[in-house]
């Protein structure tokens, strides 16, 4: 195993990483872009070096890298690109406005790439995991309530769903029987009384 060292948030981040893998000449097969934070606050409150940071890690970082591996996958005929959404990105989170819209636009950019990229032998999925036992809201500085510990996953199940789904040629995956029924409800309700109902799981 090769373990390499870097920091996503800053500008030169991605570019850097991939410089590293072709110093040393390696040519990756499958892409996770897991990567990825979100800091609990109001948007209008938020420090703007937070919500660049948010930015950066969670959408252009997990875009740069697909776009490099992705043509090197699709010249080789054969790779996997898997982007890590969040439940959020389908039921978006009051005071996690920077982080459900980042989620969501991996969402919708993974279902147009999977779409151009369905001929040349490379797998597209995203997951969108809801809450996981992480250290996710540690960083974001939120206090977890009773509902979201009841519902929450473990990153064994969010890892076994992912690769399944991935295998299976799934587009959006949907870990854990609550939030694959949720999934289907909420296309059927009205996107304000969406946010409305996921601010009132979190606080």
């Amino acid at each position: 195993m090769t373990v390499i060292e870097n920091d996503l948030s800053t500008p030169d981040g991605p570019d850097r990483l991939l410089a590293e893998l072709a110093a040393r000449k390696l040519a990756p097969t499958v892409l996770i872009n897991n990567a990825g934070f979100g800091y609990f606050d109001l948007f209008v409150e938020q420090p703007r070096d937070e919500i660049e940071a948010m930015i950066a890690v969670n959408l252009r970082a997990a875009t740069i890298l697909a776009r490099a591996l992705g043509e090197q996958m699709a010249s080789r005929q054969h790779g996997y690109i898997l982007n890590v959404a969040s439940f959020a990105a389908l039921a978006p989170i009051p005071r996690y406005a920077v982080y459900s819209g980042a989620k969501a636009y991996l969402v919708a950019w993974t279902q147009a790439l999977a779409h151009e990229l369905r001929k040349s032998g490379v797998r597209v999925s995203v997951i969108c995991p809801g809450f996981t036992r992480t250290e996710f809201h540690d960083v974001a500085r939120h206090t977890k309530t009773r509902l979201m510990q009841w519902i929450e996953l473990t990153p064994e199940q969010v890892a076994r769903a992912a690769i399944r789904g991935l295998e299976r040629g799934q587009l959006v995956i949907v870990p854990g029987w609550w939030y694959k029924l949720n999934a289907a409800v909420l296309r059927l309700l009205p996107r304000s009384w969406v946010a409305a109902m996921s601010a009132k799981a979190v606080k």
